[in-house]
């Protein structure tokens, strides 16, 4: 099995910048890639925070090149120290080391030929689509996100609440954060995942997302979500990282 990859970012409509950021991060070697997968991440710089565009690069950066570095440590332990070892960096070099001055969402995963790997905080998110079913895998560290793990609100309401803004963990807010961690999700061939910032998620709903990606390939299905969710409203940037397994 292989992975086919595209992603796509657009500042939508109404705001005058975009602060999202994606990387797709791929081993030069075939060793490599079979020991540490292949790592995409997808962060969102929160608003009304200074520098929201520099903490999400910073994260992706970062993170990237500290999964790579070290060839020893287990996946997943090592996911997981990269993300933290990004959330320190972008605490004391983008937000000075003052709690709330930088912030950030990131969902990192990374692919293997057979499952993934998560590590994830904020209100972007990984969704699992097959076999004609859409699956959200993270969850969003969110007061709203709450309220919807909980059954308060169904996915409408959610999507249009007005603190569905508030976020309760992210990259950069403290000096140390605590990522969800997904480890081992086993991925069958035809599968599909799809990483996005919530400039997606508010705008289209869950089902729509499931139709556009199931019947189209990589390329094309990025290319329809951001303009979906343009339509919409473009309320805010959309970013879009869309992976089949062939």
């Amino acid at each position: 099995m292989a992975w086919d990859f595209s992603a796509l970012s657009d500042k939508g409509k109404v705001r005058k910048k975009n602060e999202d950021y994606y990387g797709i991060f791929e081993p030069e070697t075939a060793e490599l890639m079979s020991d540490r997968g292949i790592l995409a991440i997808v962060s969102d710089g929160m608003g009304g925070h200074f520098s929201g565009g520099e903490a999400s690069r910073m994260t992706v950066e970062l993170l990237g090149e500290a999964y790579f570095k070290d060839e020893k440590t287990e996946p997943m332990k090592l996911l997981d120290d990269s993300f933290r070892e990004a959330n320190r960096e972008v605490f004391y070099e983008v937000g000075e080391g003052r709690k709330g001055l930088a912030g950030t969402t990131c969902t990192a995963v990374v692919f293997f030929s057979d499952h993934i790997n998560i590590a994830h905080a904020g209100d972007s998110r990984a969704y699992l689509v097959r076999d004609g079913s859409v699956e959200m895998l993270t969850h969003d560290h969110s007061v709203v996100g709450e309220m919807l793990s909980r059954g308060i609100l169904d996915e409408e309401e959610a999507r249009t609440h007005p603190r569905r803004n508030v976020i309760t963990k992210a990259v950069g807010l403290r000096e140390d954060v605590e990522p969800e961690l997904i480890k081992g999700f086993e991925i069958k061939q035809g599968d599909m995942l799809v990483i996005c910032s919530d400039g997606l998620t508010s705008m289209v709903p869950s089902g729509e997302i499931l139709e556009i990606v199931t019947n189209n390939r990589p390329e094309k299905a990025c290319e329809l979500l951001v303009a979906r969710a343009n339509d919409a409203g473009g309320d805010d940037n959309i970013t879009v990282v869309v992976a089949l397994n062939s």
